[in-house]
Parts: structure tokens; sequence; C-alpha cells
């Protein structure tokens, strides 16, 4: 519970001022605080302004555990993190009420235009809307018109782009109907701003967000062909790639939905079902985050792997609900703006409430000529797509630039619209530990069912300190903000989407639902993240070995280290033969160099990056406590690019952050994950790569046997994270057999290969087959024959040297451990993952899925 204090004498509203023109949200022009902002500014300003950085170092703390960015598709752009302004965007009654109704009209009359443009036509008949609007439109696909409507609306879930004008009326920039992105953000927005101000916004009176949530949960439910109660509901996303991934993990997890990509999907006698290791799962509705043309390869864009083959076929079919319908991208090109009044007068006789920007489509004469006369004072934008870029602003072009334009235009006319420069208001934003008045972009949300038209009592609100970021996507801007809405009384604070209390449901054991896709990238993320934590450890050994007094002649151990650093990728192989050892750099330089050396394809880096990849892929199989785990490796991540120390201590510090943090998701994924197929394969994949790393730790330290091994048992027991448990039992009477024991054959030791084995053969019983046929499959054979190889040897007979000082027994058994370990991965992949897309690797050259050649 937060204190409210009174007024400090450091009141940062009460010294606010605009002195620009337009439109201040805070005060009206008579330089009164408008009177919805009243209550918060008290509040706000009684914290003074320690008080509100505080908050605001809150709500950076928290935005940064949510891990909450942007992916843009393109490979050499790199995530970028969503930041969160502590003040609020505020809303008085009555402007929302103008809002909501001016927004519930323009769904309506969108949801007409797009019926109507995907059956009879009559606006193009009589010509309120030129033809070239589906001529000369590259999104248009004469399929959409054959399909028919999935429910009594096409347009489902809708958002608005507004802005202020001078006088504070709201204007429209665009409209977004196919798949809008930025709800997610609003919600997260809205969940941090509550704690970071929870008293606030209870005494407030500021509508919640859930009753929408709750709407559209029931709302999708409404729109199932069949199993209405309780249907199966999939948010199809377009990947880990994309700038969408973020939220739709956080809706699927917040709805509780499927988030499905493409190779999920299966058309199997006409219905649309999601691929999983217990079979297909016929899917009732689809809400969609990919665009149209890529929604099916047989009937659309041939190469496309977002979306499903056959699905249209479902469609039209009646099996399946698809939220927007497809085409539904033909309501937010550009180009319809300036048509949108009249065709609000032709089907329903009334003006728009809610006024669009001036827009002007150049493919219209009298429009042509007026964009070329005045192209000064506008902005040139696609006609028909609409994308993240800026758009084109003729008054900053060279003369050049300028010229290609006009013939870009007189060429393609119908491609290009012109628009007016939207006026922006400005309210007061928290930077730089103090309020400053930056310009706003409000998202609106309305969802349409059957019977009306729900708006979100808030939105996605962005400022920038310019006007001009403001007019791209909704990844612009410099900061986000939380609207809020403000309520004439208290408001609703008891929806929640709990099931109510009384409601009986059927119990279950799930696991067999698990998509395929995502049981491979929980598998290849378990072995990335083994793989990394062993490489972490080998480093620290050896980086602490060197690091002492002694010399590099008085530690016998280190080369043998080194030869395993090379085996495992770390180090490039000739550090591991010893006539090379002058002529190389030295290893107090090397080292550290290589911990965050992204050349090293097999090293620990790349291991992190990897298992970054595939841990954002599963995101909503990921406890938020874990991705915050996940989340403060990824910090050490990426501060390698600016890591440029050659310190030997400096770097193993880092390494000593990176192995507690790894620890700490690894106890938490044992406690906390239930027992499901997620696990299982998160299991197999850590299993798998311990045992092969203990293996090629021990093949390249032990087998060939050196004068003195004290030291070099010592520091392998210590990388395997056995040295305590083996001074329990031995106390300091190091000894090959003793050692070879506990790190291979002793079943009580975790860190052992028997212990790795047996639990690999323990899981792969327990995952779906099939159980018509007889004898064991191919990854069951392999798992218990080499369970079986490692049950037999006697340490002593695997510590014995032979000739030429040679531990021939132990080498014949990690051979064949090395071997015929990459085959059980095969195995697994074959028989669970083998239709999934795409190729795991772990090395820089593949070896079936991920193994080193030898």
């Amino acid at each position: 519970m937060e204190s409210n204090p009174t007024l400090s004498r450091d009141a940062p509203f009460s010294q606010y001022r605009w002195g620009g023109k337009g439109f201040d949200e805070y005060r009206r022009q008579d330089g009164q605080v408008r009177d919805a902002w009243k209550p918060i500014a008290g509040f706000l300003d009684s914290l003074g302004a320690q008080g509100i950085q505080a908050r605001a170092e809150e709500a950076d703390r928290l935005v940064h555990q949510s891990a909450a960015n942007f992916h843009i598709d393109r490979k050499d752009a790199p995530a970028r993190p969503w930041k969160l302004s502590t003040i609020p965007l505020v809303i008085s009654p009555a402007e929302s009420q103008v809002l909501e109704s001016g927004l519930g009209q323009r769904v309506r009359v969108l949801e007409a235009v797009l019926a109507d443009l995907l059956g009879p036509q009559r606006l193009i008949k009589e010509r309120v809307l030129p033809a070239e609007l589906l001529s000369a439109n590259p999104t248009y696909a004469r399929t959409y018109h054959e399909l028919p409507a999935t429910s009594p609306r096409r347009l489902h879930l809708t958002a608005t782009d507004l802005s202020r004008n001078h006088d504070g009326t709201w204007w429209v920039t665009g409209d977004r109907t196919r798949a809008p992105s930025g709800l997610g953000f609003a919600l997260e927005n809205r969940i941090i701003i509550t704690r970071a101000l929870p008293q606030l916004i209870r005494q407030s009176n500021v509508h919640r967000l859930a009753r929408f949530f709750v709407s559209l949960q029931e709302h999708l439910a409404s729109i199932a062909p069949r199993q209405r109660d309780n249907p199966r509901v999939a948010i199809l996303s377009p990947g880990p790639r994309s700038y969408r991934y973020f939220e739709d993990a956080y809706l699927a997890r917040y709805l509780g939905y499927t988030l499905v990509q493409g190779r999920d999907l299966a058309v199997r006698r006409g219905r649309l079902n999601v691929k999983t290791l217990g079979g297909l799962l016929p899917l009732e509705v689809l809400w969609r985050k990919i665009s149209d043309q890529k929604c099916d390869p047989l009937e659309l864009e041939p190469d496309s792997t977002e979306g499903a083959t056959g699905l249209l076929q479902t469609i039209r079919s009646g099996a399946v609900a698809v939220a927007n319908d497809i085409g539904s991208t033909l309501a937010q090109m550009p180009a319809l703006l300036p048509f949108l009044p009249a065709a609000a007068r032709f089907l329903f006789s009334e003006e728009l409430a809610l006024p669009s920007v001036a827009t002007y489509w150049c493919g219209g004469q009298k429009e042509r000529t007026y964009v070329l006369q005045h192209l000064d004072d506008l902005v040139i934008r696609p006609a028909f797509v609409i994308t993240g870029a800026a758009p084109t602003v003729p008054a900053s072009l060279s003369l050049a630039g300028r010229e290609e334009l006009v013939a870009a235009i007189n060429a393609n006319p119908h491609q290009y619209v012109a628009q007016s420069r939207p006026s922006r208001s400005v309210t007061p934003v928290w930077y730089d530990q103090q309020l400053q008045p930056w310009h706003v972009a409000l998202r609106s949300f309305q969802l349409q069912t059957a019977a009306s038209v729900e708006v979100l009592p808030g939105g996605l609100a962005r400022v920038s300190p310019e006007s001009e970021p403001l007019d791209q996507s909704p990844t612009s801007g410099r900061l986000g903000l939380d609207c809020w809405v403000i309520g004439e009384h208290p408001v609703d604070t008891e929806t929640t989407l709990l099931p109510p209390a009384g409601e009986t449901i059927r119990l279950t054991r799930g696991g067999d639902e698990l998509p395929s896709r995502v049981a491979e990238n929980l598998f290849w993320f378990g072995r990335y993240f083994e793989r990394a934590e062993s490489i972490a450890r080998l480093l620290r050994t050896t980086m602490t070995r060197l690091a002492g007094e002694n010399e590099l002649v008085d530690m016998p151990d280190v080369p043998r280290l080194i030869a395993a650093l090379a085996a495992v990728g770390q180090l490039d192989p000739d550090y591991a033969i010893k006539e090379f050892e002058k002529a190389l750099p030295t290893l107090e330089t090397v080292l550290p160099e290589s911990v965050f050396d992204a050349a090293q394809q097999r090293g620990l880096l790349a291991s992190l990056t990897n298992m970054m990849n595939n841990a954002s892929a599963v995101r909503d199989r990921i406890s938020l406590d874990g991705y915050r785990i996940l989340t403060r490796i990824d910090d050490e991540l990426q501060d390698a690019e600016t890591f440029a120390s050659r310190d030997m201590t400096a770097t193993i510090d880092r390494v000593n952050r990176l192995i507690p943090a790894m620890l700490a998701f690894a106890g938490l994924a044992s406690e906390s994950m239930t027992r499901t197929h997620a696990w299982r394969f998160l299991e197999l994949g850590r299993r798998i790569e311990r045992a092969w790393q203990t293996a090629e730790l021990l093949a390249a330290t032990l087998v060939d046997v050196i004068a003195d091994e004290q030291q070099l048992l010592e520091s392998v027991l210590r990388t395997r994270d056995s040295l305590m448990t083996y001074r329990v039992r031995y106390l300091h009477q190091l000894q090959p057999a003793a050692v070879i024991d506990l790190l291979i054959t002793d079943n009580t030791n975790p860190r052992s290969i028997i212990f790795q084995l047996q639990r690999i053969d323990e899981l792969i019983v327990e995952l779906p087959g099939d159980a018509t046929e007889a004898g064991l499959d191919q990854d069951e054979k392999l798992a218990k024959d080499l369970l079986h190889q490692v049950q037999m040897p006697d340490p002593f007979a695997l510590s014995r040297v032979g000739e030429q000082r040679t531990r021939g027994e132990l080498k014949r058994l990690l051979e064949f451990l090395i071997a015929r370990l990459p085959q059980l991965s095969d195995a697994i992949s074959a028989r669970y993952l083998i239709h999934t897309a795409g190729v795991q690797a772990l090395t820089g050259r593949l070896h079936s899925h991920g193994f080193p050649k030898k």
C-alpha cells in the first residue's frame, strides 16, 4: 500500500508548462488543469520528483523483467526493447463517450464496405469507390471474393490510429483491420503501471481492461462452428522473428489460447488441426496474426510457410472460423480513407463522426494535380499496403529525389496517396527525471460482435519529443504510455478472466496436445542450455587455474583442459597441439576473448544465442519467473558486444554470473514444470547434451595419462561440479578409478553419464507411441543399448593404463558414447520432430542434428 504524503515543495505538475501551439492534454487554453487530470496530478505532485522517479525506475524494472521487445523481420536488426513512461495519458469521461460513439460508427462503416467489396460491390458499381481500389490493388485476390464470412461479421478486432487537432478534435490517421498489433502491449502497460502506482489507479476511477478481454473470449467462442461451450482457439503467429511475437505469446498466455505457427497446422478430412505429439487436434477458431496472402500457399502466396495448406477450403466448408476474415486487409488500405465519408453516406445516410486526416489518392486526376502542386505540405505513402517504414517527406528531399518521386507518381499514380501531416497534441511525460511535453499518438481497439461494438477503455499510446516519428508503426515513438479512461463513478473491479467459482470443469492431465514444433524448440533449448553451462564451467575452471600464481609449466592439467575446450568447440583446435603453443597468442589473452567470440559457432556465445532463440520461440510455455531468469542471462549476452576487457579476473566474474543464473532456471524447471511432454523434451535435450559433454571432457583429459594426474583429476571434478561429493567420500585421495566411477558409472551422481542415460531411458518410455506395434522403436533401442554399455564396465578396468600410457577400455567406451549419442538425438527427431522445418545445429558443420564431425 502506498503512502500519500503531504504536498511536496518539489511539485513537478504545478511547475509544468507548454508554450507551444496545439492541444495540451493537461491544461486548457486558460491555463487551468483539466478536471480529469487534477486528482492524478495532485497525487503525483505529493510524491515529488524523487517519488515519481522511484516509480519510473520500478516501471523500468518491471518492463525489463517482462522482456517486452519488438523483433524486426530482418536478420541484421536486433530486438528493440519496449520502453514505458510512468505518467499515463488521461481521457475524460466526456471525451471517451465521443470516441466510443465515433469509433463504433467507423467500425460499422468499415464492416459494410468490406462486405460490399467482397460481395455485391455496389460501391464500385455506383462509383462511390473507384474500381482501381481493387483492380490496381496488389493485395487483392479474386479468391477473397469467393470466401464466405465465417460469422455474421468479417471484422472482429480492429484498431484505429488517432491524433488531436489544435482544437482538441480527434482525427483518424489510419485503420487496422487485418490483424492489428499493440493490444498485448496495451495490456502489459496497464499491468506494469498498476504495479508501479497501485493506490493512484485504484482511487482514480480508471476503467479496467479485463472486461474487454472477457468479451473477446466470449466472442471468439461464439463464432466457433461447433463446441461453442469450450472451443479450441489458437493464435496463429508469424513466429519469433516478427515484431508481433512478444504480444502473441503474451496474449496466448493471458487468454489461455494455443500459440501456433504455420508448421503446427495441418488440414485433414476438411478440418484444420494442430499437429501434436498425441496426434491431430481439431481447431474451431483461428485468430490469425499473419497477412492475408500468406494464409494458404495452395491458393495464395505459394512460397509462404506462415499459413496452412488448404485453409481456404476449410473456411468454405464452414469447418473453422477465422478472425479477422481473410481479405480484411482491403478495409485498411490508405487509398480508402478519402472515400469513407461518401461510403458512410451511401450505406447509412450518416456523416462520419471521426473524420480522417486529409488524404488524396493520386489515381484521380484532380487529386494528383493538387498533390504535385503542394508536395511540400504533404507526406507520400503507398496506396494499398501499410508498412512500418516512415512516409516519404517531399520537403526533405533533394532536387533529384524530388524529381524521382514526381516521376514515380506520374508513372503509377494509383499506387500512391498523399496525406496532410497530422497535428499532434502534447501530454506530460516523465523523462530524464523531469516532466516534459511530448507529442502523443493513440491507437484504440474495437471488438465487433454480432450485436454491438465494444471499445477498449484505453489503448496503446506512444509519445515522442518530435511529431514525425509517430507517423510510422506502433514500434515507433520514444516511449509507450498507459492510457487511462476516467469514469464518473467507481468502476468495476471484479471482472476477471478466471472461471466462476462454482463452475465445474473436467479434470485432465495434459501433455499429448504439445505441438511438435514446441517439442522441437524445447528439446533444442535443453541442448543449448546444457551446452552453455558445460562450456562455462570448463572455461571457469581453466581461467581460474591460469589466473593463479603458478607458471604454465607447473600446471600439467591446463593443456588437457585446453584440449577439452577445443574438443567442444570453444577454442581453435590448434591450441590443443603443444608444438603451436609458442606461435599462438598467450592463453591469458585468448581465453577471455573466446568467452564472447561470435566467430566460434560452437562456443559459449553461440550456445547462449541459440538457447535464447529457442526460448523465445516457446515463450508461452515458459513461466514468467523462468523468463525473468533467462532475461538475466540474456543481459550478459546483449552486453557482450561492448565487452572489451581482456582481463582474466573480469572475465571469470562474468562467467560466475552466468552459471548461477542457469542453475536457477534449471532448479525452477525441476520444481515448477508439470511433468508433461513439454518438460520431457526439455529434459531429454539436457540429458543427452550433458552425457555428450562429459564424454568429450573425459576423452580429452583422462584417456591419455600424464605423469602427475592429481591436479587434473581435481580440475575435471570441479568442471563437472562433483568435487565436493568426491571429497565427502574420499577426502583428498584423488585416484582415477574413483573419479571415473563418480563421473561415469555412479547412478547416484546427477552429473554422471549413467545418471543421464537412466533418465533418458525413463523419459523415452513416457513419450507417446503406437501401442499396436510390437517391439522397440529405434530411439528406445539406442537408449537401452547406451545404458547397458555404461552399466557393464568395472571402474577399475576403465582406469587401467595399457600400452602407450593410454586407458584403452575407457577410450573405447567414450568413443562409443560420442558416436552413439548423436544417433540417439537423430532417432528422437526422426520419431517426433522430423516433419518440422529447419535444422538446428550445435556446430559450424552439421553432422546429423548438431553434433560435431570427427
